[in-house]
């Protein structure tokens, strides 16, 4: 992209420690624009309903559990991913965002009320922790493995749950369940007992949404039972066995789906159908329990042995069931998905025997008390131990999976979502609490990237520029989200210069930062030439996008242009050669791994909308590159793809409905025809940063130069700009996207230059007034027009920039078009035999 205007990228008035604070153009507070009435005003206002009413204790539970202090009776942890496992506290971060971006907004004390309450809990709980290491001991060490010992089985050997063993139930990844839409789970199960109710399996998020085998339902003949249901049990669709299931023998257990019909199947004949199912697994949005085993309902465990356990993508056929009572695969190959074959030597790690490496994890009988681990560094705060975040490096090199005890999961994912919560806390409301508290984190995340796991039996020394180099290139695992931009924030907070030797720890320079300062595409490679020892062949795209977030912020603070340039070239990898019409990026292709959240081969994109559609928070994280690199390079092209994605994505992530149980929001946004929106999604990523940017969207609407002369239109819509060092307040009145005009009441004296953004996608006129008289611009389409004078207030600007019909095309597939009415797409298509929704 070529600039449109030339400036220095080195602000030039006093630095702000924000993001963009020493940008050439830089954003308001979010305090100084106040939303009108109208479309973001509406989506606002449902967000911040479910902030008010949400119980904040919730949050704290697993914080207070890490640190060893009490909970109030009765309250319980959120559920999802926030559910004691290795994803918990990063909602926690969110809600503090989204808190302190509610109280920016008009200032409501209700808001700050429940951010202070926060703030002052997690830094009693950071206390809690860090005290323990005045008690001496060892911190860190890896926790002994308890014995899980595997018993003859269907093939070779199977798992005992419960009865004489330890191990109570499996839990799955993410990826072994989400956006299936046809499937196929099947397993043998040798049933010890006739307990009715307990489960062969149950993903869902709570009682009201998941889908559950049972093997003897509590019903007469206790048959066995297949339910889905996004509305509790009152809602359930259903396929009920024909006979119970006999205990003490080797059963194989399968259900199918096919469009409408499910299919339950008992050692290879048909047991019961259901030709009426308009529910799959994609309408659990994405399940935050995915367990083997357990209820949700609080039912008994499973009291059995389980053996091949196989999860496919599509429905298998009598024949191809038949085939697995002869041997393990029989003739399908395995689990497409998944397929757990419980044949490990022991302990409680579950391995994936399909090509995916979807491990899974064994749950034991705990026993004792609150947490009582002693912490390696100082400054430590999380919802999960300490040991789960530095066991991602060496000696251990954990990896992403099921067990709690040995794997990770994001674990600088979830540091950098409470330390983006706390900085907030600090910027929208003043907060000196949660500065100290965050500049305490960052103390100790200094330590644990570079002394690391000083205290495991096996420390080899500080960590190098190889070892974090292996670290981040682990998928999921290595996510860190956008941990490198809070760091050079620290830095302009404390002056330490150790928190930008933080923010570079986080680097992806094996295998993807090089590339993206010399503009090689690599972002899909093939197998014979990934960059990096660990680099898969499609990267995750939610993984990757916030890393650029955070290479902008070290440039900010150090001038260092090739963090800029990397920022700047893995932009245009995404916009527009991996971009749906929507603004999202992802998706899926015939033949594929099956995993949505990844990004495809540059200029595949027709082909790959056939299944589960775009991830929101990767366009949430994208429309945040875009604006932050607009700030520095004022391309109008950046602000073309931020009005694209917040219009045609964002804004309909919340669904429209007073609901307040749970965030009602998306998880992935699926663009096939006929498809419709999933919402929900308390605990997931996607549920987290919905919390954020429904309560920030005046944050682009206006811009300014640093040195105060020129303010920038950005987006069109009902706003008050307060300008108080210019005396300056701008009104805009629009109905903008419903209407193509807009008026701008400027108040204030002295002159100014006004940019007008001009869309890129207008094609009949973009018209100006000044108090009435046309002004003289050249209103070329993705361009901004200025209006220079000297300003009284009353002064007023009109727009208009008629709304036309357009179509645009996808790079790949002509053929496949998607329909514009000016800036928002209808999601309709030209052709009646191919699907729409892509550009």
């Amino acid at each position: 992209m070529t600039p449109v205007e030339a400036a220095p990228r080195i602000g030039i008035a006093a630095a702000d420690p924000g993001p963009g604070g020493t940008a050439p153009v830089r954003p308001f507070a979010l305090g100084d624009v106040r939303l009108g009435s109208g479309l973001l005003q509406e989506k606002r206002d449902r967000m911040k309903s479910f902030l008010r009413l949400y119980d904040e204790r919730r949050f704290l539970v697993l914080f207070n559990n890490q640190a060893g202090r009490p909970n109030p009776a009765g309250v319980g942890v959120p559920g999802g991913w926030e559910d004691g496992g290795l994803l918990s506290g990063h909602w926690a971060g969110h809600y503090m965002t989204a808190l302190a971006q509610a109280y920016a907004d008009q200032g409501e004390a209700v808001y700050k009320q429940k951010l202070d309450w926060m703030v002052t809990e997690l830094a009693a709980c950071q206390a809690a922790i860090t005290a323990r290491m005045d008690g001496g001991g060892p911190g860190g060490e890896e926790p002994p493995e308890p014995e899980i010992d595997r018993v003859p089985g269907r093939y070779n050997s199977a798992l005992r749950l419960n009865g004489p063993s330890q191990a109570q139930y499996v839990t799955l990844p993410q990826e072994a369940i989400n956006q299936l839409t046809d499937f196929t789970i099947a397993a043998w199960v040798n049933l010890a007992s006739t307990q009715s109710w307990t489960r062969l399996f149950d993903f869902g998020q709570n009682t009201t949404v998941n889908m559950f085998l049972t093997p003897r339902a509590g019903v007469t003949g206790s048959v066995p039972r297949f339910a889905i249901t996004v509305g509790g049990s009152g809602q359930e669709q259903r396929i009920n066995g024909t006979a119970a299931l006999p205990t003490n023998q080797w059963v194989h257990i399968a259900v199918t789906l096919a469009g409408g019909t499910g299919t339950m199947y008992v050692n290879g004949q048909v047991a019961g159908t259901n030709t009426a199912m308009t529910l799959n697994p994609s309408s659990l949005g994405n399940p935050g329990n995915r367990w083997i085993g357990r209820s949700q309902y609080g039912d008994p465990f499973l009291d059995a042995t389980i053996d091949e356990f196989h999860i496919f993508d599509r429905a298998l056929t009598q024949q191809e069931l038949l085939s697995l009572q002869d041997s393990a695969a029989g003739s399908t190959g395995g689990g497409s998905i998944a397929w757990y074959r419980f044949d490990e030597e022991g302990g409680t790690t579950l391995l994936d025997a399909s090509p995916n490496g979807r491990d899974g994890g064994i749950v034991v009988a705990q026993q004792g008390g609150a947490s009582d681990w002693v912490p390696t560094h100082p400054g430590y705060l999380g919802a999960i131990p300490e040991d789960a975040v530095l066991r991602l490096g060496p000696p251990r090199w954990a990896v992403y999976g099921g067990n709690a005890d040995t794997n990770t999961w994001a674990p600088w994912y979830t540091q950098h979502k409470i330390m983006r919560g706390l900085l907030d806390a600090y910027y929208h409301t003043g907060n000196t609490q949660a500065r100290d508290v965050v500049v305490k984190m960052a103390d100790w995340a200094h330590l644990a990237l570079t002394i690391g796991d000083k205290n495991h039996p096996e420390y080899t020394g500080p960590l190098t520029r190889d070892n974090l180099n292996y670290m981040w290139d682990l998928y999921i695992a290595g996510e860190f989200g956008g941990a490198n931009e809070v760091f050079p924030e620290i830095y302009a907070l404390t002056g330490e210069a150790k928190h930008l030797e933080t923010a570079k720890a986080f680097d992806n320079r094996e295998s993807l930062f090089g590339a993206t300062v010399e503009n090689r595409d690599i972002l899909v490679v093939t197998p014979q030439n990934r960059p990096g020892r660990r680099r898969p062949e499609r990267l995750h795209a939610n993984t990757h996008v916030p890393q650029f977030i955070g290479y902008l912020r070290i440039f900010e603070h150090t001038g260092d242009e090739e963090y800029f340039t990397a920022a700047k070239n893995f932009y245009g990898m995404v916009v527009p050669h991996r971009m749906f019409a929507s603004g999202g990026t992802g998706g899926n292709y015939p033949g594929s791994n099956n995993n949505v959240e990844l990004f495809q081969n540059r200029g595949n994109i027709a082909n790959a909308i056939a299944q589960g559609g775009a991830e929101t928070c990767t366009t949430y994280n994208l429309i945040k590159l875009a604006r932050n690199l607009f700030l520095h390079e004022h391309d109008p092209a950046y602000m073309d793809y931020y009005e694209r994605g917040l219009l045609n994505m964002i804004t309909g992530s919340r669904a429209d409905t007073a609901s307040t149980g749970d965030p009602q929001l998306t998880y992935f946004q699926p663009l096939t025809p006929g498809s419709s929106r999933s919402y929900g999604n308390t605990g997931t990523c996607c549920g987290g940063t919905g919390l954020e940017t429904h309560t920030k969207y005046q944050e682009a609407i206006y811009l300014r130069s640093a040195d105060g002369s020129t303010l920038w239109v950005n987006l069109y819509a009902p706003s008050t700009l307060t300008w108080a060092e210019k005396g300056f307040t701008v009104t805009q009145e629009t109905a903008y996207p419903r209407e193509d005009r807009t008026k701008l009441t400027v108040d204030g004296e002295g002159p100014l230059d006004i940019k007008l953004r001009v869309p890129g996608w207008v094609e009949k006129g973009f018209f100006v007034t000044v108090n009435g008289v046309a002004a003289n611009v050249a209103a070329t389409p993705g361009s901004y027009v200025t209006l220079s004078r000297t300003w009284t207030a009353g002064d007023t600007i009109e727009v208009r920039m008629p709304f036309s019909i357009r179509i645009e095309r996808a790079l790949d597939r002509p053929d496949t078009q998607s329909i514009f009415w000016g800036p928002c797409s209808c999601r309709s298509w030209a052709t009646p035999a191919v699907a729409a929704s892509a550009s």
